[in-house]
């Protein structure tokens, strides 16, 4: 192809999802959280999120639907993501951009707590 180097990463618009969740599962790693991922997910109910993530030290929990950039949720993937947010739980979706933009960063960077100041994270 003209223009690409041999070897050059896709842009965040080309990356599939797995490229996508290999980088995040890299990042989560680094900053000391335990991930999960269902591999079979054919057997499992539908639209369980992608990733489950456990910070060990600072017992936190969140879970994450990833899409490429034109990606679109499926019903039952929505509504895992209503039913966990309204039972409190972090839950969402990320997409490559997110990478770039500060979001996963901010979710995955494990900051204490310092009591009056949890609206910061």
């Amino acid at each position: 192809m003209r223009g690409v180097r041999v070897g050059a990463l896709p842009s965040r618009a080309e990356m599939t999802e797995a490229a996508f969740m290999t980088q995040v599962r890299r990042q989560a790693r680094t900053w000391g959280w335990r991930c999960y991922h269902t591999h079979r997910s054919d057997r499992s109910d539908p639209g369980w999120p992608d990733l489950a993530f456990v910070h060990p030290v600072h017992r936190l929990f969140l879970v994450r639907e990833l899409k490429t950039e034109k990606g679109r949720l499926t019903p039952d993937q929505r509504a895992w993501l209503d039913l966990l947010t309204a039972a409190g739980v972090d839950a969402g979706v990320w997409r490559p951009a997110d990478l770039d933009n500060g979001v996963i960063t901010r979710a995955l960077f494990p900051r204490p707590v310092v009591p009056g100041l949890e609206s910061l994270r």
